[in-house]
């Protein structure tokens, strides 16, 4: 074993494995370790003065991070200052519903199903409703409690920078703030969805396994173990995608028992965190079970025919490769840099043997590879589960459910090229990188070609819409080739010893931020300008319904997201949902009805007539062809 050390480290750096270079630095930033034959006691002075310097640049960093986090915020409220009502119907109107009701008011019909159906994120955003009741001002607070919550994964990922990649502190600083402001993670922020905190908590998850690993004594690894198990816990609570975090964190369990990483009172806490956290899931379930009812369908058909037919499989292969090559597009190449870097190692026994002897290098490895096994399995299990009968285009490229983890890869690759010896390395890698892309590309370039029909949704491509600047359709060549082209710009100025480095973040910077401030305009107001529209009326802050009133909600309407907005705006009731095609009486029980008003021919409506059943006209929706009925 000691002579496979000396051997890697004769190596000269133009054979050395650029990949094998990645997470096994031979001394990390924050080493302490003497040189050989140095007397401690000889300098003492000099150990005083590195002392102070290490406090004074230790404050310096914190300061750093804070104000970070707090430009983070900023920003994400700045972009959401015009973002009044939900737009990504049905998932927004669903989670704040369920949240109110988690805080005791009334629930509703989502399109949720059981197996998907998750309530941490509605228990999150539930305290705004102790304060308001107001729909308006209920969704504004959300998006601040998002920005909030949303910009912590800035600080997270220095802190995965520093610990798991061993990159500088101004290096972990400025590849973690610039990731943190990517629209992987800033987007949803602007949504009341659960992706807006999943970066935030998978992150969360990884450093505090990485603290389990190599924490610096016994109660450090025990709460750093407690904490990684309750953060899995809270994701399996909060997404389906959690379930896959969990896999990965049992898997973490059985390989550090197996590698005698972990004492048992650690590895206990490991488990019971998880445990005790996802014994929330039931809890909350059972709290909002008779308010809310889910009329979604299950995915557990079409995942099961993912995995039992042949064409289920290519489908699910296809649809995972997409996923892949959108992560590549979406950071520039230096997520298939990072891809690459996890992976070939892993097939190398005999070094990674010699790698995981090290306390400090297996701590890496293995989280790395953590962060590779749970990107895998959710874009395998996500792909599988994605319902072809949608009829949308984006699912043959559809990244959402590996977004959360798009900065880690950044950070990632970014970690590779710094770690290259030569230029050759670093042109190997990127050699290596531009071909991964572009082969995931050309698949998903053949199958849009071949199936190319559907429905387009830019909510679901921020990242491809911006680089191919196309807005109604999928776009594969143009962002595959800017994506290529940026990463050759990186890898040359990664190369200039001085200012490379800080003008590839630079440039990254303003390309991450000119995408968020264009996709804001052309996606997210663009999907909220129809829903109030000047004219329509807000029919509790315009006094036209009050508390006590019971709303019969005609199901049947000219515009279709209807439902949801008067559902959330009605807090004390849940809505009289019936369909007044099959028969136009109201139920019995409703003195104010909400029904279609002069639809227009196309829409194959009839005016509701109020006036038949004792109701008279209150007021009229001209954009959306309603009209409020009130009895007697």
């Amino acid at each position: 074993m000691v002579s496979q050390h000396a051997d890697a480290a004769a190596a000269k750096p133009s054979q050395q494995d650029p990949a094998q270079v990645i997470v096994s630095p031979s001394d990390g930033p924050t080493s302490t370790a003497l040189r050989t034959g140095q007397d401690p006691s000889s300098d003492q002075p000099a150990v005083e003065s590195d002392t102070a310097r290490r406090k004074l640049s230790g404050r310096w960093v914190v300061i750093a991070v804070i104000v970070g986090y707090l430009l983070q915020v900023g920003w994400r409220v700045w972009l959401s200052r015009h973002l009044n009502v939900p737009a990504a119907h049905a998932d927004e109107d669903g989670y704040l519903v369920a949240a109110r009701v988690l805080a005791g008011g009334a629930g509703g019909e989502t399109t949720d199903n059981e197996t998907f159906r998750r309530m941490g994120y509605p228990m999150l955003i539930s305290p705004v409703y102790w304060f308001t009741q107001d729909t308006f001002t209920v969704y504004r607070s959300v998006l601040v409690i998002n920005a909030v919550l949303n910009a912590l994964v800035f600080p997270l990922l220095y802190l995965y920078a520093r610990r798991t990649l061993a990159l500088s502190a101004r290096t972990a600083l400025g590849g973690a703030f610039v990731a943190a402001a990517m629209p992987a993670v800033v987007f949803y922020s602007q949504f009341a969805l659960t992706d807006s905190v999943l970066g935030t908590m998978v992150i969360a998850w990884l450093v505090l396994a990485h603290t389990w690993l190599a924490g610096t004594t016994a109660r450090v690894r025990v709460l750093g173990a407690l904490g990684s198990g309750a953060m899995a816990g809270l994701l399996f609570v909060t997404h389906i995608r959690g379930t896959m975090v969990v896999l990965v964190h049992v898997l973490l369990i059985i390989t550090v028992l197996l590698l005698r990483r972990s004492g048992w009172a650690t590895t206990l806490a490991a488990i019971a965190g998880a445990g005790v956290v996802m014994t929330l899931d039931p809890i909350l379930k059972a709290v909002s079970a008779n308010a809310i009812d889910t009329a979604g369908n299950s995915p557990t058909n079409t995942t099961i025919k993912a995995f039992t037919t042949l064409s289920g499989l290519g489908r699910l292969l296809g649809t995972a490769d997409g996923q892949l090559w959108y992560l590549c597009v979406g950071t520039f190449g230096l997520g298939a840099i990072g891809i690459i870097t996890a992976v070939l190692p892993l097939t190398r026994l005999r070094a990674l043997r010699v790698e995981l002897t090290d306390a400090s290098s297996a701590a890496r490895r293995i989280i790395v590879t953590a962060t590779l096994f749970t990107t895998l399995l959710i874009a395998l299990t996500s792909s599988a589960a994605l319902p072809p009968g949608d009829n949308r285009i984006n699912y043959y490229a559809y990244a959402r459910y590996i977004h959360m983890l798009f900065p880690l890869w950044l950070l990632i690759g970014l970690t590779a090229l710094l770690s290259a010896k030569t230029r050759r390395q670093a042109l190997t890698l990127g050699g290596y990188a531009a071909a991964f892309t572009l082969l995931t590309g050309a698949v998903v370039s053949i199958r849009t070609r071949v199936h190319g029909y559907g429905r387009f949704l830019s909510f679901d491509s921020p990242e491809l819409s911006f680089m191919g600047w196309k807005w109604d359709h999928i776009a594969v060549t143009k962002p595959t080739i800017v994506a290529v082209v940026l990463l050759a710009g990186i890898v040359v100025l990664l190369r200039r010893p001085r200012w490379g480095l800080p003008l590839a973040m630079a440039g990254i910077g303003l390309v991450v931020a000119a995408n968020m401030v264009v996709a804001t305009q052309k996606i997210s107001t663009a999907m909220e300008v129809n829903q109030y529209r000047p004219g329509t009326p807000l029919i509790v802050r315009d006094g036209y319904v009050h508390e006590g009133d019971r709303v019969a909600f005609a199901k049947q309407q000219v515009v279709w997201f209807l439902q949801y907005n008067h559902m959330r705006e009605i807090y004390w009731t849940p809505l009289l949902i019936w369909d007044q095609t099959v028969d136009p009486t109201p139920p019995s029980g409703a003195n104010v009805v909400i029904a279609p008003y002069d639809p227009p021919e196309s829409a194959k409506l009839e005016t509701w007539d109020g006036q038949r059943y004792g109701f008279r006209l209150v007021v009229s929706d001209p954009n959306q062809r309603w009209a409020l009925w009130r009895k007697g």
